[in-house]
């Protein structure tokens, strides 16, 4: 009973420094008045990262507050939308927990060089995911990213380096990070960033080979039979599929290719086709697990545009 009291002090603690943070002048910059960030469950988080120290704990969060105003991670990656297949990064279902699940592959990411876009496109996905997450009564993630495809071009330490700092923006949220077929190339670069990494999510993190499936899949998607089945499916054919613009995978419709040209019945058609399509986007949020077809976050934003 003791620690819970002490538990419940705590967070009324965070609670009334996180009010502070938000309606004193400590923090300058336009804020996003409809966000519904600090709630109890993200104070809890910081909290919890911070070994129940809250001086710590609200010092992380004044340093998230002030990076959110400046950077706005909800904002859309711009590369994507001019072309979907600029990144790959995406959510493609949700576990038997409730926790999305995000994969990505090197190789199916055609304009992937930038490595502040990059960090943008990570940023607009972890973002989309977790109102969706909360959603099913969870607070985390996997991330599952599949090096086929890494090359000396990928071997980027700023891009290590800023994913490192701006994941401290979001503690607690790593449940598991599988990485698949890490090549000989990449041990550089994590012999740079495992030395910045805590303890804790270095024990999240786990290596394995792409066809060790029966090794890694059930633990990573916590059993969820579709995402196993769609797995398999989809690492089978990020490396059976050329990896040119002109064999692109379709994992979502492109908003421009929706729309109609003006010419009679073909313009119907594409109107019928565009409200068919917002209602799977639509059926999507409801949907426990995506299956073999997921639909990514970046659908549900290109879908959003037609409708407004």
């Amino acid at each position: 009973m003791a620690a819970e009291g002490k538990g419940t002090k705590k967070m009324e603690e965070m609670r009334k420094g996180a009010k502070k943070l938000h309606d004193g002048p400590e923090i300058a910059g336009p804020y996003r008045k409809d966000e519904k960030f600090m709630t109890d469950s993200c104070l809890r988080r910081y909290l919890d990262a911070n070994e129940g120290n809250v001086k710590r704990a609200l010092k992380q969060l004044q340093a998230t507050i002030e990076w959110r105003r400046t950077y706005k991670p909800w904002e859309p990656c711009s590369k994507c939308l001019k072309d979907p297949f600029a990144h790959n990064m995406r959510v493609v279902g949700f576990d038997t927990k409730g926790r999305a699940v995000i994969y990505s592959c090197f190789a199916q990411a055609y304009d992937r060089w930038d490595a502040d876009k990059n960090l943008k496109h990570m940023c607009w996905v972890l973002e989309q995911a977790a109102p969706l997450m909360e959603e099913r009564g969870a607070t985390k993630w996997t991330w599952i990213s599949d090096f086929h495809g890494f090359s000396a071009s990928d071997c980027s330490p700023k891009s290590m380096i800023l994913v490192k700092n701006v994941l401290a923006h979001y503690p607690e949220r790593l449940f598991k990070a599988v990485i698949l077929d890490a090549p000989w190339l990449f041990n550089g670069l994590w012999n740079i960033v495992t030395p910045l990494l805590e303890e804790r999510t270095k024990e999240k993190i786990c290596f394995f080979k792409s066809g060790a499936v029966s090794e890694w899949v059930p633990g990573a998607v916590d059993g969820d039979t579709e995402l196993e089945a769609f797995f398999k499916e989809e690492l089978l054919s990020n490396r059976i599929t050329p990896e040119s613009p002109d064999a692109r995978k379709k994992y979502w419709v492109v908003a421009t290719e929706l729309k109609g040209n003006g010419e009679g019945e073909e313009e119907e058609g594409k109107k019928t086709e565009e409200k068919d399509t917002r209602k799977e986007a639509r059926d999507f949020r409801a949907t426990p697990s995506v299956g073999k077809d997921p639909r990514c976050v970046e659908t549900l934003f290109q879908y959003s545009l037609l409708s407004e």
